[in-house]
């Protein structure tokens, strides 16, 4: 097969592993943030929650962090396992 004259590409673009902008998203939370409170009490599960991905506004290095419902202190993205692919939940219509 010859790919001569096309203009797409011969291979689909990867879908990135975190979130690339901010809105909500389906993840697992594997680890707290240090300083995280109960962060002791912990228990990683296996169920899928909606999180929110908002900007660090130079909180931390990071371009994003995540709010858990019912966590008073944001977390890093890397902390999570993402739904593939990572993209934003569409909002209701």
């Amino acid at each position: 097969m010859r790919y001569e004259n096309k203009t797409e590409p011969r291979m689909a673009k990867p879908e990135p592993a975190l979130p690339q902008q901010t809105g909500f998203y389906w993840a697992k939370w594997c680890i707290p943030e240090d300083g995280t409170a109960d962060e002791d009490k912990f228990v990683r599960t296996n169920c899928w929650e909606v999180v929110s991905v908002v900007s660090a506004f130079g909180e931390t290095d990071d371009d994003f962090r995540v709010e858990v419902p019912g966590v008073e202190r944001t977390q890093s993205v890397e902390n999570f396992n993402w739904a593939q692919p990572c993209r934003p939940i569409p909002q209701p219509a």
